[in-house]
């Protein structure tokens, strides 16, 4: 038994020393080695693929996550950019509105007062806005009201604090106008519309065209002479009519305004009996 083994260990002590010297001679091992490994690098790549699988999707969750966190901050910069850029354009706007209103105070000889529109009532039968000035303030009935750009209309309602000014686009209201060019005189009426007022009183040959400026007439008592009012747009005759239908733009902004100036006559005015709350 003990010889057995002894025939087997030299067999393969021999088997061993021959493969030594054919690898020696022959590079059998590394081609051997070369061959398992390319028979087995698809096993490998096999068994690591849920491995880089899992990285690759860690690595595409983490980016994306970063991606929508730099997307809402910079949304919410865009949001407080465009808010403080509207905000800068309505100061700037209303800086305007302010240096018009001034600008129209100018070489006038009247006093004026400033007022704020707390309330606008554009109903097409009734065209009227609420201001924040009453009879504390020294304003009265039938004064006129003006912005930076020309007649708005007259107050019709005067309380302690505020008063109701109906606009001059009221399809009830009518405003002794002239033509500033020829100097005609006419009546300008509401429309219930604030982009237009008709003057449908103008004689058919009348010398009135499309850009003419439109001024207060000073007649009624109402409105002070030499206010403008608006523009002529449009002028419609009719051959077997006696009188053409002149379309006029108002300057004042009847729809967008915010700050007015009620006008008073330096040499005083007589006011009318205001309505008490």
């Amino acid at each position: 038994m003990e010889g057995k083994r002894t025939a087997r260990l030299m067999v393969y002590i021999l088997l061993a020393i021959v493969l030594m010297m054919m690898d020696q001679r022959g590079h059998y091992v590394p081609r051997l080695r070369s061959a398992m490994e390319l028979a087995f690098e698809p096993v490998f790549h096999l068994v690591g693929w849920p491995g880089a699988a899992l990285q690759s999707l860690d690595q595409h969750t983490r980016a994306r996550r970063g991606l929508i966190a730099e997307n809402q901050h910079l949304s919410q910069q865009l949001l407080k950019t465009a808010g403080s850029v509207q905000t800068q354009a309505s100061l700037q706007k209303e800086n305007q509105r302010l240096r018009d209103l001034l600008e129209a105070t100018q070489g006038r000889a009247y006093n004026f007062r400033f007022a704020e529109m707390k309330r606008v009532d554009l109903d097409p039968f009734a065209h009227k806005v609420w201001i924040d000035r009453g009879v504390e303030e020294g304003v009265f009935i039938g004064q006129a009201v003006i912005d930076g750009l020309g007649i708005v209309g007259q107050v019709e309602d005067v309380h302690r604090h505020f008063a109701t000014v109906r606009l001059i686009s009221d399809p009830d209201h009518a405003l002794p106008v002239q033509i500033n060019r020829t100097g005609l005189r006419t009546v300008a009426y509401g429309t219930g519309q604030t982009s237009y007022l008709l003057m449908p009183n103008v004689p058919l040959q009348a010398d009135v065209s499309p850009g003419d400026r439109i001024v207060t007439s000073g007649l009624g008592d109402r409105f002070p002479p030499g206010f403008p009012v608006g523009e002529v747009e449009r002028v419609e005759r009719d051959g077997g009519e006696t009188f053409a239908m002149v379309y006029m733009r108002p300057f004042a902004a009847l729809d967008r305004g915010r700050e007015v100036l009620l006008i008073e006559s330096q040499l005083g005015s007589a006011p009318l009996p205001a309505e008490q709350p």
